[in-house]
């Protein structure tokens, strides 16, 4: 029979004496025999069972798991439940892994588009900015949408009169394209609010100084009704 000290089998099974010592205090893992001299000597018996302690370890169960599955009787039952209850735990960090993932893939695309992190972005609730930032950009999508359906509308109908001279459906479709166009305006305006680079504060300004304010794509110059400072403020989601 094979006997190995407690250097070999750590050796053997890769990891540390100090790591078989503290399995041997927790016992979880004695030692086969001791020499005349006291020294701990281990079989093959205890190396199945070193790595057997390892491969629970591996899965994930805790020392105490590990204990109580190799003193149970009922081995098999309660690993069977200790393994549905690791697959839940595994399922959780699966999410929180996930949702982390996102929060840097967000981070990480804002500061290569803006060079730092954008102010109306707050790191400490970065799902929520993940969030608005995403209604943004569904606002922006559907702007796109009805401002493309009013050009086809508007350019059908000047090609119908140039061309054949019938005039009628143009004076019809203008008072259909005005309509759209302050639907539209009305659904742009509900759906943003600006954000103050100096103070921080959240706002909504009136329709017409928002229409009418100097803007590029992200922000617009306001006055900001908190601090009364006129800045470009960035544009965010009021949702």
């Amino acid at each position: 029979m094979t006997i190995y000290t407690t250097g070999e089998l750590a050796k053997l099974c890769g990891v540390s004496v100090r790591t078989v010592q503290y399995y041997d205090g927790v016992q979880l893992l004695k030692p086969h025999q001791l020499s005349e001299n006291g020294r701990r000597l281990y079989s093959e018996t205890e190396v199945q069972i070193l790595r057997m302690i390892l491969g629970y370890k591996q899965l994930g169960f805790s020392l105490k798991d590990i204990q109580q599955i190799m003193a149970s009787q009922q081995r098999r039952t309660l690993l069977t439940m200790l393994l549905k209850q690791q697959t839940q735990i595994i399922a959780e960090r699966e999410q929180v892994l996930r949702r982390q993932k996102a929060s840097v893939d967000f981070l990480l695309a804002d500061l290569t588009e803006n060079g730092e992190i954008s102010q109306e972005i707050n790191v400490i609730d970065i799902e929520n900015a993940m969030a608005k930032k995403t209604q943004l950009q569904k606002l922006h999508g559907k702007m796109f949408a009805w401002g493309f359906l009013m050009d086809v509308i508007e350019i059908g109908l000047l090609v119908l009169g140039f061309t054949k001279g019938i005039w009628w459906p143009v004076w019809l479709g203008i008072p259909i394209v005005i309509g759209l166009g302050i639907y539209v305006s009305k659904l742009y305006y509900d759906g943003i609010e600006y954000v103050c680079p100096a103070c921080q504060t959240q706002f909504k300004p009136r329709l017409r100084t928002m229409l009418f304010a100097r803007h590029n794509t992200k922000a617009r110059v306001l006055t900001c009704p908190h601090c009364q400072q006129k800045n470009y403020c960035l544009e965010v989601s009021s949702k």
